[in-house]
Order: structure tokens, then C-alpha cells, then sequence
């Protein structure tokens, strides 16, 4: 986006404090102010893409499941329609992983079950861990509703013997997390590989760096009730 910026010369000042009236030079310093922040407080994104060549690689990272924090999405106590989710990280040997994500939705009648599972490898390097994911499986089903539902119940299992909608797809997605020892938490919000223009790396003022702004924003996004930005290690596989 182009910027446009007022000639200050010594013949045009004048001009301008007439034309510009006192809440317009606020919008002004306002609109500078964030430009500034912008361009030079913020980092560029796309440090969360890769972690630096020189950065030293370890397998310090727990395995087993790390498990997202789940907020009921449809309107509590309604009989026509229900929505469940549940997306988890799986830590593997040999530096693999694999990511699962989970919709259930409850019709009167019907159930329909959505999944994408993501498989890849990862990097680490002290509190920092790049996931690269390589393929991507997706699949549908709709079964008939029977009986009263227990959310505990039907988030175990998958409800469906065989799919209506299947596809695999080679993938290469890359994103960083910061690991604190118990917790993954991804610097931009991404839910069933369905990213949002928002997270941690948003709020903060250094690549790969705990400062104060990394804190604050790490407990800020961690803690969120809605869309909350971490996955808690659950059990050992």
C-alpha cells in the first residue's frame, strides 16, 4: 500500500495548518503511529515458516498426545442441532508426527462427521518446534442419529464403518510452535489446516524471542476460552 506524504517545505506549512483542521492532524499522528508500529515494531511473518540454519536441532519434545482445549460451538441446549470437535497433536518417534481434527455435527436425525488428519515430520531447536506437514487425508460420513447423544461417547470413536468423501493429497505446510515444556502453542491460529490472520507472532516484537510482548501475548492466546492457541500434553501413547 502506498503511502502519500504532505511536502512539510516552508512554503506549503502554512497551507496546511489552514486546510488541516485539528481532529484531522490527530487522525494523522494516529495513522502514522501505527504505520511505525507496523513497519518496524512487528516482525516480518515469515519467521514462522522456518527455523534459522544455524539454530542447533535436538529431540527434546515429549511423545504423545497434545489435546486442544475444545468451547462448545452451538447454542447450549438445542435440541436441533448440536456441533462437537476435538483436534489433537501426536507426537511420534523418529521425529514424526501426526495432526487430527474432528467435527462432529448432530441433527435430529442424521449425525455428519468430518475429518482431516495431516502426517509430517518436525524440527526442534530448544523451545522452538517447526511441524512440516506432507500429506493431507480428508473424510466424510453421515450416519443415522439414534437415541440421545453423550458428547464424552461420540468424541471417542468415529462414527462411520466406510466414507462417502475421501481424498488424499500430497501437502507442504509449514508452521512454528513454541514449546514450554507441557504446552504447543502454534504463533498463528490454525484450526484443521484452515489458517486465520491472527496469533502470537501478531503480538510480538522479535523472531524466536521470549520478550515481554511474547509473554503477555503467549498468555493472552493460551488461556483464550474461544479458539484458544495451545495444545496441552494429555498422556504418553
Amino acid at each position: 500500500m502506498a503511502v502519500k506524504i504532505l511536502s512539510t517545505s516552508s512554503s506549503n506549512q502554512k497551507f496546511y495548518h489552514q486546510i488541516v483542521s485539528p481532529q484531522k492532524k490527530k487522525v494523522s499522528l494516529l495513522l502514522g503511529a501505527f504505520l511505525f508500529t507496523s513497519l518496524f515494531c512487528t516482525p516480518k511473518l515469515d519467521w514462522i515458516r522456518s527455523l534459522p540454519k544455524e539454530f542447533p536441532r535436538d529431540s527434546d519434545l515429549s511423545l504423545g498426545t497434545y489435546q486442544r482445549p475444545t468451547e462448545l460451538k452451538s447454542a447450549m441446549g438445542s435440541k436441533n442441532f448440536q456441533l462437537f470437535w476435538k483436534e489433537t497433536i501426536h507426537i511420534l518417534p523418529n521425529h514424526e508426527f501426526k495432526k487430527i481434527w474432528r467435527e462432529w455435527r448432530v441433527y435430529p436425525k442424521e449425525i455428519v462427521f468430518h475429518q482431516v488428519v495431516g502426517r509430517g515430520q518436525f524440527e526442534k531447536s530448544g523451545e522452538w518446534v517447526l511441524f512440516l506437514t506432507k500429506e493431507l487425508n480428508t473424510k466424510e460420513c453421515q450416519v443415522e442419529r439414534n437415541g440421545k447423544i453423550n458428547q464424552k461417547q461420540l468424541t471417542k470413536q468415529v462414527p462411520c464403518d466406510s466414507f462417502s468423501k475421501e481424498t488424499n493429497k500430497l501437502q507442504d505446510h509449514k508452521l512454528l510452535y513454541y514449546y514450554d515444556g507441557h504446552a504447543l502453542y502454534p504463533m498463528q491460529y490454525e484450526s484443521g489446516y484452515v489458517e486465520a490472520n491472527f496469533g502470537i507472532a501478531w503480538e510480538t516484537d522479535k523472531a524466536y524471542t521470549k520478550t515481554k510482548l511474547f509473554e503477555i501475548a503467549k498468555t493472552k492466546y493460551g488461556k483464550k476460552e474461544f479458539q484458544p492457541h495451545v495444545y496441552h500434553h494429555v498422556k504418553l501413547d
